[in-house]
């Protein structure tokens, strides 16, 4: 009985020894009660108010709060702010160079005396966010956001481009310009567009029926081949475009969206996220999985002989 007692005596005295060693680094300053990891922020009023949308996509601008650092907003809506150590490069130079001054623009307005009218001038003249199709302005938490009324939506079909020779020129051309009427695309996609007639039909639509992280789906109709333009960051290393369930080009636009040549007729056009590692990542893990279960087998069967060849030595 007494090396059970010295057993479990230093047992208990290395428990002890961990316990105040582990608090030297994690202690209760490190946990936090299960309803606030599970539900971190509140929602405002505001939040509520455009819960009750039921569109599949829009995006939300809330001046409320720090709006590129802040995590509230994106945690309930699709957010035009937020924070992320990997932001795409081009995304941060749109946010320098175009939101944060248009974003100003609606700040300004809101505080001299703002009317409905003065308001939906100021956001009819914020083209990058309405191409971002800025559906909603969170400027007090305890009020209703502002709607923007000239959000261009999911995706639209435009009657012209301008072609420009840089990125430089792209971005500058923001400044100035109807995203609703005319694309601007950098001449490194020039081809795309080459021998193509875009036609005017005012009648055509496009909308998206379907909405997933990595899978979007729009459906079109016109009279004639349209230049669509989509509210959706540009990202080719994984996105893949297809018409009616074939593979089909697209190129970027407005220096951060997707176009696309939508050819006449009724159409369904999809965007898959299928980034080539992915695949190439789970043949690599489909090969190892038989390999590994090779060797088992492998392993087993070098076993079993062992085995029966030893019984049939001691018989």
């Amino acid at each position: 009985m007494g090396w059970k007692i010295l057993v479990s005596a230093l047992a208990v005295l290395f428990l002890i020894d961990m316990a105040t060693v582990c608090y030297r680094y994690l202690n209760n300053e490190n946990f936090v009660r299960k309803s606030k990891v599970t539900k971190p922020y509140q929602a405002s009023a505001a939040d509520r108010e455009i819960f009750k949308d039921t569109n599949p996509d829009f995006r939300v601008l809330n001046i409320a709060v720090n709006t590129f650092n802040d995590a509230s907003t994106s945690y309930f809506h699709k957010s035009i702010g937020g924070y992320h150590g990997a932001k795409l490069r081009r995304y941060q130079e749109l946010i320098d160079h175009q939101i944060s001054p248009e974003k100003e623009k609606i700040v300004n307005t809101l505080t001299n005396n703002p009317t409905l009218l003065s308001i939906n001038n100021t956001l009819g003249k914020l083209p990058v966010l309405n191409m971002l199709n800025t559906k909603y302005i969170i400027y007090e938490p305890a009020r209703s956001p502002l709607i923007n009324n000239s959000a261009l939506g999911n995706a639209w079909f435009v009657e012209n481009y301008k072609i420009v020779d840089n990125a430089d020129e792209e971005i500058a051309a923001l400044n100035n310009f109807n995203p609703d009427r005319i694309a601007i695309v950098d001449k490194r996609f020039e081809d795309n567009l080459k021998g193509k007639e875009i036609g005017n039909d005012t009648l055509s639509v496009i909308k998206l029926t379907e909405y997933q992280p990595n899978h979007l789906v729009y459906s079109s109709n016109s009279s004639a081949d349209q230049l669509a333009i989509f509210s959706e960051i540009y990202y080719d290393k994984g996105w893949n475009a297809y018409i009616d369930g074939k593979p089909a080009p697209y190129f970027r636009a407005d220096y951060v969206l997707r176009a696309m040549i939508v050819p006449a007729g009724d159409h369904t056009i999809e965007f898959k996220f299928e980034p080539r590692v992915y695949k190439v990542g789970e043949k690599v893990s489909l090969v190892s999985s038989l390999l590994l279960f090779l060797l088992l087998i492998g392993g087993l069967y070098y076993e079993t002989r062992k085995i029966f060849k030893s019984k049939k030595i001691i018989n």
